[in-house]
């Protein structure tokens, strides 16, 4: 059992690298959602499974653990592959904007950060009477390197309004 699992992990790693040295962002996710499968494949070999052992904990002789798979590589194969469906989904999603954002899918394509920095593209940030500057009492700097003065608290009868 151990060589056919061998040739399949064998299989889904080197068709992963295929896919992910091929300039396109969708072989790039389906590279990385091979691998993940390899490795699951990987785990489950390493965990011991055969086609004789039996589930831990069901078999004929409690007292004996002879023939039986670890439990423990199936949970984290579960877990890995919930894991691996979210990663992938987002990675396509991210892909998807990236092709709808630039018209590409080839990385080599993709403008790169240094591209946008020009100055021609770049316009003055302007500032509408909105972002004016207010000026009033603790709005300015101290004149003569004295502070100004607290604001007065005012009374509750001040800030009732009276009708």
């Amino acid at each position: 059992m151990e060589l056919p699992m061998a040739a399949a992990i064998a299989v889904l790693f080197g068709a992963g690298t295929y896919m992910i040295l091929r300039p396109n962002l969708i072989r790039l996710a389906m590279g990385f959602t091979l691998y993940s499968n390899a490795t699951n494949l990987l785990l489950i070999t390493i965990g011991g499974y055969t086609r004789t052992s039996g589930a831990p904990f069901v078999g004929k002789d409690p007292q004996s653990a002879v023939g039986l798979m670890d439990p423990l590589p199936p949970d984290i194969i579960l877990t890995a592959i919930v894991i691996s469906f979210a990663v992938g989904a987002l990675t396509l999603i991210i892909c998807y904007r990236v092709y709808l954002d630039h018209g590409t899918d080839d990385p080599e394509r993709l403008p790169t950060g240094d591209e946008h920095d020009t100055a021609d593209e770049l316009s003055p940030l302007k500032t509408g009477p909105a972002f004016a500057p207010v000026a009033g009492p603790g709005n300015h700097p101290p004149a003569r390197g004295v502070p100004s003065p607290a604001p007065t608290p005012r009374q509750w009868s001040d800030r009732r309004r009276e009708p």
